[in-house]
């Protein structure tokens, strides 16, 4: 790992450079706080497909004897919780940044997400799979720290691939996070930063009642009712839900999988998925769930959902189908958001993250909506007062409930 120095007008801080986030033994523990999709093991998956260039990076700040105190106040000091030795570098900061000109995933690529810009070599910042990303931040550092620690990290990676010219862009991260990176880039100096509206995504937070408290929580009656309806239909179907991990079930549930990639107009072959989940097994097998459902006659597994633990939370990441040995019993109900809700509150994990897409489905059986935004910088911004084409067609596929709340939510831009 070279080491890239940066120089603040406060404090020294120090960006050390590899080629995978398990070089740092750091990143973990920064990304413990953020989205899944900002862990080692998924980046590491993510990069099995060698298409991109992956620069992982971590910026160190030098304590003194104030910070370190300060640091040790707010339990980022020694393992033990005290302060970190007068002197001492402490890691800060994280990023990956990513290469990518040759990018198969068009929700990656900006000009085929934003149709008004141009074609332009760009870094991608935060990842690159998984449509959720955020800022890997140690605790109790001020917005001049969070800015002088991201300039530096981002000052790094556009000194690695001078081709970008300096043009990045960060993809899907939540308000809050957007508007965390935004404030503390304009503190240090950097930008100007341009965010745009980039999609939504749904999460449940878990009541402590679980399954139960959730549904009697819907803001409609009919909802409530059709909730019970869906779960009454399961039950008499004689369907039963297997919880399991994922090595052992790749065979069976690749082409599940490439059923649904198939129906909605994609040209995955059950061979493609069935290898492409192998590949998450190797990396992220650990943190995974797998929800099978499963025939009373035969046993045989006619639909699964794939979910992975972080932290207190459960990120649902895709579903398969047998479609033409399903009864109609309410199965995608069942194990996209339902089963997994059990397994939150059984498991004590506080919320269930369900992804983009799909937004009515999920809204009407009670997930929230949060919009996510790209930041971006060397991007040409919209014009004031130009029509946000992305932004009328995720409020065209909402309820008219949600619909509202996002509109609201929306207006003023990120957080």
């Amino acid at each position: 790992m070279a080491p890239h120095p940066h120089t603040a007008t406060h404090a020294p801080v120090t960006v050390r450079a590899a080629d995978s986030p398990r070089a740092h033994r750091e990143w973990d523990l920064l990304a413990a706080p953020t989205p899944f999709y900002c862990g080692a093991p998924w980046l590491e998956f993510s990069d099995t497909d060698h298409i991109a260039e992956a620069r992982y990076l971590v910026a160190e700040s030098t304590e003194s004897t104030e910070s370190a105190e300060a640091t040790a106040s707010a339990g980022s000091g020694g393992d033990d919780g005290t302060a970190r030795p007068v002197g001492t570098a402490r890691p800060v900061a994280g990023l990956v940044a990513h290469w990518s000109p040759r990018e198969n995933n068009e929700r990656y690529v900006p000009e085929r997400v934003f149709p008004d810009l141009d074609r332009a070599d760009v870094l991608t910042l935060g990842g690159r799979r998984g449509y959720l990303s955020g800022p890997l931040l140690a605790p109790g550092l001020t917005t001049a720290q969070r800015g002088a620690a991201l300039g530096a990290l981002i000052d790094a990676a556009a000194a690695w691939r001078p081709a970008a010219e300096g043009r990045w862009w960060w993809p899907y991260l939540t308000g809050e996070d957007a508007g965390t990176v935004r404030t503390a880039l304009s503190a240090a100096g950097h930008g100007p930063v341009a965010a745009r509206l980039i999609g939504a995504d749904c999460s449940i937070a878990v009541p402590e009642g679980g399954l139960d408290a959730h549904i009697a929580a819907l803001p409609a009656k009919q909802r409530r009712t059709n909730a019970r309806r869906e779960l009454r239909a399961f039950t008499e179907s004689g369907l039963r839900i297997v919880r399991a991990t994922l090595a052992e079930h790749v065979d069976t549930v690749g082409p599940l999988l490439a059923n649904v990639q198939q129906r909605y107009g994609h040209d995955h072959s059950a061979e493609q998925m069935t290898s492409l989940l192998r590949r998450q097994a190797e990396h992220l097998q650990d943190s995974s769930v797998v929800f099978l459902c499963r025939t009373p006659d035969d046993d045989r597994t006619i639909g699964f959902c794939l979910a992975y633990r972080h932290g207190r939370s459960l990120a649902v990441r895709v579903v398969g189908f047998d479609y033409d040995r399903l009864p109609g019993a309410a199965e995608y109900a069942q194990l996209a958001v339902y089963e997994p809700l059990r397994y939150c509150h059984e498991s004590g994990l506080d919320r269930l993250e369900l992804g983009m897409e799909s937004f009515e489905a999920k809204c009407r059986r009670g997930a929230a909506l949060r919009p996510l935004w790209a930041l971006s910088h060397g991007l040409p911004a919209p014009a004031p007062g130009t029509p946000d084409a992305r932004r009328d067609a995720l409020l065209a596929a909402l309820p008219a409930y949600e619909a509202e709340l996002f509109r609201t939510a929306t207006e003023a831009g990120p957080a």
